[in-house]
């Protein structure tokens, strides 16, 4: 039961903060289904192009990341390029804020 609780939330971290970028910034499919779905096909075009380049440091797969995962937010959400750059960023800075407060809650 508590595996299932730690993957809701989990699940809710990582794509609640999607959801509500690509609806700020007016992306086409909003739905929670397609913020998963192209989280997941982030991950996989990242992990593609990560086996392809080795030895990247921390920095330059930081700077890799964030136009691939918009590739990715791009085919799904129905954005174009550039938008698709800045829902991944506001989506960075919301689970940031995120993850801090809840953090500085449950610390508290």
């Amino acid at each position: 039961m508590e595996f299932i609780v730690l993957l809701i939330v989990v699940v809710a971290v990582l794509v609640l903060p999607l959801k509500m970028a690509a609806v700020m910034l007016g992306a086409r499919n909003t739905g929670a289904f397609y913020c998963l779905f192209a989280l997941l096909l982030a991950v996989i075009i990242q992990r593609f192009v990560g086996g392809m380049i080795p030895g990247v440091t921390e920095e330059w797969g930081m700077l890799i990341s964030i136009p691939l995962a918009a590739i990715a937010y791009m085919l799904v959400l129905g954005t174009g390029f550039l938008k698709a750059i800045l829902i991944a960023i506001v989506q960075g800075l919301i689970m940031i804020g995120a993850v801090l407060f809840f953090g500085a809650f449950l610390t508290a």
